[in-house]
Parts: C-alpha cells; sequence; structure tokens
C-alpha cells in the first residue's frame, strides 16, 4: 500500500487557514515537495485535508502574497523557485510599527546577523578573490572618508557596498537577504552616524574600524573579531537618541 504522505491527511478539529499553510509550508521545509513542484488541486487538498473550499483557497492566497507559491492559471499552482522578498516584509512591517524599544531591537538584530556573518567567512576562510575585492572597497571607503569637502552620502554608499560585499561572500542566499533588509532598516541611522562622525572630526575612527573588521576577518582570532564589531558600533548605537 501506498504510503500517504504527512502534507496529504487530514487536518483535524478546528482547523483554519493557518493550519492549512502551516502543513504545506512544513511539507516544503522537509523536502516531501520542492521549489518548482506543482500543488495538488484545490479540491484534491479540500479532500486530503476535509477542509471547506474557501480555507484552502484562503490559504493558497496567503501563501502567494508571501511568495512561496505562484499561482499559473491555468496550469495550477506551483511552489516558487526562488527566494521572495515577500517572505521577509512582515518582519519589516513588525519592527517598524514597534514603539518604545525598536531601536533597541533593531541594534541587537544588527549585531546578531552582522556577527554572525563575520564569524562565518572567520571559520571558512576568505579566497584570494574575496579578500581583494574587500580592501579595494574598503580603499574606496577611505578614500571617500578623507575627501574634502565630505561627503556624506558618498561616505554611506561606500560603506554600505563594504559591509554587502562582506555579506555576500558567505554564500548563503538567507543570511544575504536578512542583511540586505537591516542594511536597509539601519540606513537614515548609519547616515546620521557619519555625519556626526564628520561633526566630531573624528573620520579616522570610521577608517580605523573598518580596517579592524577587515583584519579580524582575515585571521582566525574569534575574540578581536568580536571587540572589532563592538568597536565599530561605538557611534552608530547612540544614532537614535541625536
Amino acid at each position: 500500500m501506498e504510503k500517504k504522505s504527512n502534507m496529504m491527511k487530514p487536518i483535524n478539529n478546528k482547523s483554519l487557514v493557518q493550519k492549512v499553510i502551516d502543513r504545506i509550508t512544513d511539507a516544503i521545509v522537509e523536502g516531501e515537495i520542492r521549489p518548482g513542484d506543482k500543488l495538488p488541486t484545490e479540491m484534491e487538498l479540500v479532500s486530503a485535508f476535509q477542509v471547506g473550499r474557501n480555507t484552502v483557497r484562503e490559504a493558497i492566497r496567503v501563501l502567494s502574497a508571501y511568495g512561496v507559491v505562484e499561482i499559473r492559471r491555468p496550469e495550477g499552482t506551483f511552489v516558487c523557485d526562488g527566494f521572495s522578498d515577500n517572505l521577509i516584509n512582515p518582519m519589516i512591517y513588525g519592527i517598524i510599527l514597534q514603539k518604545d524599544r525598536s531601536y533597541q531591537d533593531l541594534i541587537g538584530l544588527r549585531r546578531i546577523i552582522e556577527d554572525g556573518i563575520m564569524q562565518l567567512i572567520v571559520e571558512r576562510g576568505l579566497s584570494e578573490t574575496e579578500l581583494e575585492e574587500l580592501e579595494r572597497l574598503c580603499d574606496d571607503l577611505t578614500d571617500k572618508i578623507w575627501k574634502d569637502p565630505p561627503d556624506v552620502e558618498l561616505v554611506l554608499e561606500a560603506d554600505m557596498a563594504f559591509h554587502n560585499e562582506v555579506a555576500r561572500v558567505t554564500g548563503n542566499s538567507l543570511v544575504i537577504k536578512i542583511h540586505d533588509i537591516v542594511v536597509d532598516l539601519t540606513r537614515a541611522s548609519r547616515r546620521r552616524t557619519i555625519q556626526h562622525i564628520f561633526e566630531k572630526n573624528d573620520q579616522g575612527y570610521l577608517a580605523s574600524t573598518h580596517r579592524e573588521l577587515l583584519q579580524a576577518l582575515h585571521g582566525t582570532d574569534m575574540t578581536a573579531l568580536h571587540q572589532a564589531i563592538s568597536n565599530s558600533y561605538f557611534y552608530w548605537k547612540d544614532s537614535y537618541k541625536w
């Protein structure tokens, strides 16, 4: 007898749209259905889950809005073959809609993401090509930091280019995407930080902290790496108070 997949077992009790969503996403995570695969038809899902047609239809609509599945008429519904920004958008809105602790939580999120990214790189090591590109971006940032007259926007773009390349080196698409979101959320505070550093005539700090990060990434000393990351937050962590 053919074994029934977990996804196609009936849903018990007072099942709602979320339970259908959970069943389908669990099947994707467990590899029961894969990116690019076609889902069972609406009526097949209704029969398997033993829920109403409107429940299945709403669940598919939500999954489509999140970028998990794609509805192709008249072919059917397929698991998306790639990562969608829509998967992260609810997290963005949640951060934006917070009140008193939003900036503190954002600081924590950035630290977790950047610490994790840099630890991954130290553990795997940098290739000569990757190191050369990071050095080039660091040199470009340094040149813009010492440009006279100073240009905050140029420094901001160079700073983000350096950090984006650091994330890209991990080769992890999920890490890169979440890092991109954090960069977008912190763009305004990064700009304020750079402006504040210029006002304090502390350009040397900005240049040296990026050099320290690059040097730590090229080594194996995790303590030095975490210290370099901590040093780089000296101004930024207070940027929401200015």
